[in-house]
C-alpha cells in the first residue's frame, strides 16, 4: 500500500520565491543524488503563486533578515479565498513511497551523517529549516472529470 507525506516548506526570508523555486529544485536533485533508489516513487511539488509589491517599509529595514511577517507583506499569496496568514508556506511537496519500509529506508539514507549535513547544509541556503512541516497523509482521493 502505498505510503505518502506531505511536505510545507517554506523560504529563507533573504530570497525572493523565483529563487527559491530554483533553489528547492536543484535541492531535490541532490536528494536524488544522495538516496539513490530509496527516492520516493514521485516527490512533486507545488509552489504558492505570489505577485511582487513594493520594498519593506522603512520601519522594517534594518541590518536584519526580514521577519517571516515581511516576506509575506513584500511577496503575497494570489489568494482567491482565504487570508495571506494560512499560506505561510511556499511550497507544498507530497512524496510517494511504496510503503512505509520505503519511506523508512529513504529516511535512513537522508540521516546518514554525510548525507544529513550535505542536506542542512543545502538547505540553509534557501529553505526556513525550523518552520518545515511533514505529516503523514491518510487516505488520498482524487476526483477528476
Amino acid at each position: 500500500m502505498p505510503y505518502k507525506i506531505l511536505l510545507l516548506a517554506h523560504r529563507n526570508p533573504t530570497l525572493p520565491p523565483s529563487s527559491f523555486h530554483t533553489y528547492y529544485e536543484t535541492h531535490i536533485e541532490l536528494v536524488k543524488r544522495l538516496t539513490g533508489n530509496d527516492f520516493p516513487l514521485s516527490h512533486r511539488r507545488s509552489y504558492i503563486a505570489r505577485t511582487s509589491t513594493s520594498s519593506i517599509s522603512s520601519s522594517s529595514s534594518s541590518s536584519s533578515p526580514p521577519s517571516s511577517d515581511d516576506l509575506n507583506a513584500t511577496h503575497p499569496a494570489t489568494i482567491l479565498f482565504g487570508q495571506q496568514a494560512s499560506f505561510p508556506f511556499d511550497a507544498i511537496a507530497e512524496l510517494t513511497f511504496e510503503d512505509r519500509g520505503a519511506f523508512e529506508r529513504f529516511t535512513a539514507r537522508v540521516q546518514e551523517p554525510e548525507n544529513a549535513r550535505l542536506i542542512a547544509e543545502d538547505e540553509e541556503r534557501w529553505s526556513d529549516r525550523g518552520r518545515l512541516g511533514i505529516v503523514v497523509l491518510g487516505e488520498v482521493v482524487e476526483t477528476r472529470r
